[in-house]
């Protein structure tokens, strides 16, 4: 067993990235960076909901927002999530569509693992995210599609349909739809409303970091070393941003 940690979750050699049939496949792409968001307290009204710190709250656990994004400076993500604020739309213990307050303030978590990447990994540990270089044959959404169907059984909204989900629930005495997550998405007079699946059971001083990490690698590696034709795609084209094309429904065979 490796003694770095995160190996034994999801284990990859130790010379998984200098071995020689992984460097010919390899060509490096795009960089792209996975962080880590949460809502803190607002301080000047601490008493009102505290975006998906107050969510957390309630619902007695840790949760987080982890995603992808190609933008160099996260910062300015976290200003169109806070824009858009992002996961704030839930149902009312009377079952109305309502709006939570306190998630206009989205801010970058520290992601400290206990372990590191492996060596010559394209997966390195930054400032408050993660540095992923891509294959050159590998897009973002792509990257980022993977990075959730790998994370998806600690899915906040996949566990509020589970029967330890709804069971949890009952335990505290709230339904599960009070901490089901949306987002209304603004397109100049119209708009759509999307699940937020971004939303995981994710601490990121832990081994969930580690976790992270390994993850990461994995996907990587994965498409590496899989033939192009026997690849199957995980992102698709969203009718939701307007995309109507034939594509739709022949990327991935899923439409949003």
């Amino acid at each position: 067993m490796a003694t770095r940690r995160g190996n034994d979750l999801l284990p990859l050699a130790e010379d998984a990235f200098t071995s020689v049939a992984f460097e010919i496949r390899y060509q490096a792409g795009e960089l792209v960076f996975i962080y880590v968001a949460g809502c803190p307290e607002n301080h000047r009204n601490p008493s009102v909901e505290r975006g998906l710190r107050g969510v957390a709250e309630r619902l007695y656990a840790c949760l987080h927002k982890v995603s992808v994004t190609a933008q160099v400076n996260i910062r300015s993500r976290l200003r169109e999530l806070s824009k858009d604020r992002y996961g704030c739309q839930t149902l009312s213990v009377d079952g109305y569509v309502c709006s939570d307050r306190g998630f206009d303030n989205w801010t970058a978590q520290m992601i400290l693992p206990h372990g590191g990447p492996l060596e010559g990994s394209p997966v390195r540990v930054g400032d408050r995210c993660l540095h992923v270089r891509l294959p050159q044959d590998m897009s973002k959404d792509e990257f980022d599609e993977r990075l959730h169907a790998a994370m998806r059984n600690a899915s906040l909204n996949d566990w509020l349909d589970s029967v330890e989900g709804q069971a949890h629930c009952a335990q505290i005495g709230r339904s599960p739809d009070e901490f089901r997550r949306l987002t209304g998405y603004g397109f100049a007079r119209d708009q759509r409303v999307s699940l937020a699946k971004e939303f995981y059971f994710f601490r990121p001083k832990s081994r969930d970091a580690d976790r992270l990490v390994r993850i990461a690698e994995v996907i990587i590696h994965d498409w590496c070393t899989t033939p192009p034709k026997q690849r199957s795609l995980a992102s698709y084209k969203s009718r939701g941003q307007g995309y109507y094309g034939q594509e739709s429904a022949a990327v991935g065979g899923r439409i949003a």
